[in-house]
């Protein structure tokens, strides 16, 4: 989860001794542990059906756990979204709770808060709502909160009707109620197909570093060992496929010369904003319309020089732009017919879609 990466930073001399994990930079590849269930929050951005069938269809996700909630105050703005998007994409669709109660009475609160968020948002009878226990000061207290995780997932289950468990680091489980199996997160090093750390439980958290072409920045994906959470819903229909359009003339030009490119001219800022943890800039023409998004359209202004400027004043709308050297030519990984679209993996920040007639011109 989101606030255990920060935690991690911050906190980082209690973690160690705790021995929640930490973050890898062992990204998740084709020998790691199978991506059976991705979780994604207000950190992500608003993600997208077509981002969320290629996550089933490409890289084998079943299952998503959007975060609904933290406290008694905070209802994450993606959630509603989050819960639309994988259902029509076929994926089983559960949620978290990021809880900050230390007793039995304010675990009841929150539960009673969550849930009134779930079901405003969407999540289905049945789905997994889990508890997130991250805060040093609910680690430190052990078994201690063993009463608190019970309290809140017996609550959600009797006002909600939703199944519950829950989430915290490896080497601090005995914040989970015993008896119970956990979803447990530890980023190791070295990752390879055969590891199964934490079998025992529902699931492994075994990266914070999943990178899926088509969306942007890192994921947190797990294997899952059994299947609480893909039961209880109604069985899921898949998204209906999409049907390969005819290339269209742009996109015949770059196959026809290797899916190269290159992008030298400067354009315009036509917005700005921080999203998804960076600062990132749009242009209508290269995004191909004035709705895109920030999260399949953003180009981070880290990959961008400011030819109105220069690199050491902020850039604003309005202002020309060009890419830096290293992300000015290359190949295009992938295409959409339907949108006119030409996908570049641009390093850590992912997949990138640009209008391909735009794109030539560039």
């Amino acid at each position: 989860m989101n606030k255990l990466k920060q935690a991690l930073v911050v906190t980082g001399a209690f973690l160690a001794f705790a021995g929640v994990g930490y973050v890898s930079s062992d990204t998740a590849h084709a020998d790691t542990p199978r991506t059976d269930m991705v979780d994604v929050s207000n950190h992500n951005g608003q993600m997208t059906t077509p981002e969320f069938v290629n996550m089933r269809n490409n890289y084998g996700v079943k299952a998503v756990a959007t975060k609904i909630s933290e406290g008694t105050g905070f209802h994450d703005y993606t959630s509603r979204g989050n819960i639309a998007a994988a259902k029509q994409a076929g994926l089983y669709i559960n949620g978290y709770h990021f809880l900050h109660a230390t007793t039995v009475a304010g675990a009841i609160q929150e539960a009673d808060y969550t849930v009134a968020m779930a079901k405003a948002d969407g999540l289905p009878v049945g789905a997994v709502l889990a508890v997130d226990i991250e805060f040093p000061y609910q680690l430190q207290m052990g078994s201690a909160m063993q009463p608190v995780a019970r309290a809140f997932e017996n609550r959600v289950q009797q006002v909600g009707g939703y199944r519950s468990t829950t989430y915290t680091g490896g080497y601090s489980s005995s914040v989970s109620p015993a008896g119970e199996k956990a979803w447990l997160a530890q980023y190791p090093g070295g990752l390879n197909s055969s590891m199964h750390f934490y079998n025992e439980e529902h699931g492994w958290q075994f990266s914070s570093k999943q990178i899926f072409t088509g969306s942007l920045g890192y994921f947190d994906v797990s294997i899952l060992y059994d299947d609480f959470f893909t039961a209880g819903q109604k069985a899921v229909t898949p998204s209906k496929p999409v049907v390969n359009k005819t290339d269209t003339s742009a996109i015949k030009k770059f196959k026809a010369v290797g899916n190269r490119f290159t992008a030298y001219k400067s354009f315009r800022v036509d917005k700005i904003a921080y999203v998804n943890g960076m600062w990132q800039a749009i242009n209508y023409d290269m995004a191909g319309g004035k709705d895109a998004s920030w999260t399949a359209n953003g180009i981070p202004l880290a990959m961008l020089d400011n030819v109105t400027r220069g690199n050491y004043a902020a850039t604003r709308i309005g202002d020309q732009v060009k890419f830096k050297a290293g992300y000015s030519y290359g190949t295009i990984d992938q295409y959409d017919n339907a949108s006119n679209g030409a996908g570049i993996v641009e390093g850590v920040y992912g997949n990138i879609w640009y209008n391909a007639n735009s794109l030539l011109t560039k």
